[in-house]
């Protein structure tokens, strides 16, 4: 009898083997984008462009052993209850830049799997002209398989994995699941959610290396569930309050 299971579990491992074997370069690229902002004393934002990606900003955001100068970017109208509306309207992108006061020599990780739909598109556009920093997470199979003409897309039908020097792979493939079931016709088990995570915080564990060998204090979210662990973020609160808009 099949173990969908650990089918399931195979090949998110593979997924990910991959992401560390092929992209260690570029992780260290991306890394060290985030150790040089760390050491300037700026703030790094986290923008997952629609749907489930949106989670991405979340992952970054005060988690415990995270860095603590990261700048979750959330609008409402692009997350998961109003999908695929929202995530398809480009002239949302200045906006939503604006409202986070993201300009030039900022950086900005820029998540989205599909790396089509306008409001990325336009936010990868918008920060080509702004001189903003980007690291690009997302992946190729949709970009290359739907039509320039598929109504998800921008209207310059560009792909966001094209777009930036710096952009990490998910290997999410088209339709984003993994397992196939007979009785089913469609695969089933999400790959994709874990292929962002596991970038996200590879550069970041990465980041903090390049801050330790380089004798740098690296500002890191402690759980406040163990002991001792609010007492360590009043200082990280004191600093950050005033510039992170959520925290």
């Amino acid at each position: 009898m099949r173990d969908f299971l650990r089918e399931y579990l195979d090949e998110l491992e593979n997924r990910m083997e991959r992401i560390l074997s092929e992209q260690r370069e570029m992780i260290d690229r991306a890394a060290r984008m985030m150790a040089d902002q760390i050491k300037a004393d700026k703030l790094i934002y986290v923008f997952g462009s629609g749907g489930h990606s949106n989670m991405m900003a979340e992952e970054m955001f005060h988690r415990a052993g995270g860095l603590a100068c990261i700048s979750p970017v959330f609008a409402d109208a692009i997350r998961i209850p109003h999908i695929p509306f929202g995530e398809r309207c480009a002239e949302l992108a200045p906006y939503i830049l604006d409202a986070y006061n993201i300009g030039k020599d900022d950086l900005l990780i820029l998540v989205n799997g599909y790396g089509i739909n306008p409001v990325t598109i336009e936010t990868a556009i918008e920060c080509q002209k702004r001189g903003v920093k980007v690291i690009a997470v997302t992946s190729t199979d949709y970009a290359t398989k739907l039509p320039k003409d598929f109504p998800g897309r921008h209207k310059s039908g560009q792909n966001l994995h094209e777009m930036f020097d710096v952009t990490l792979l998910t290997y999410m493939e088209y339709g984003d699941a993994i397992v196939s079931m007979p009785g089913i016709d469609s695969k089933i088990g999400a790959y994709s959610t874990f292929g962002n995570a596991f970038i996200c915080n590879a550069i970041a564990i990465r980041c903090c290396e390049m801050l330790v060998e380089e004798g740098f204090d690296v500002p890191i979210i402690n759980s406040i569930n163990v002991q001792g662990g609010m007492e360590k973020n009043r200082k990280i609160y004191a600093k950050y309050r005033p510039l992170i808009k959520w925290l």
